[in-house]
């Protein structure tokens, strides 16, 4: 596997629509050749506290970030006719999904 995107979401609360963060890497010809990393404000900004805990990114980091809408058709762009790899599939596929 010499050609990839790899992506992880992380999610402010329990809802796979609260996605407060993302990163995609494309690898071609096994070298990294671009990274895309966004913060996201997830709706209402509501975050639990368990989700803080593992990635750290609290209300205050994504008040002023852009919504799932806004940073959604460059995820697309970026994913669009590509394999597609993550740590976490199912989990980052439901995301994506929702």
């Amino acid at each position: 596997m010499n050609n990839f995107v790899a992506i992880d979401f992380e999610t402010a609360n329990n809802y796979r629509n609260s996605a407060c963060a993302v990163g995609i890497v494309t690898v071609t010809d096994n070298i990294i050749t671009d990274e895309f990393y966004t913060l996201i404000q997830p709706p209402l900004n509501q975050y639990n506290y368990h989700n803080i805990q593992v990635h750290g990114i609290r209300p205050e980091d994504t008040l002023s970030s852009p919504t799932f809408e806004d940073v959604y058709f460059e995820i697309k762009q970026r994913l669009q006719n590509q394999l597609i790899v993550a740590h976490n599939e199912s989990f980052d596929r439901s995301v994506l999904k929702k």
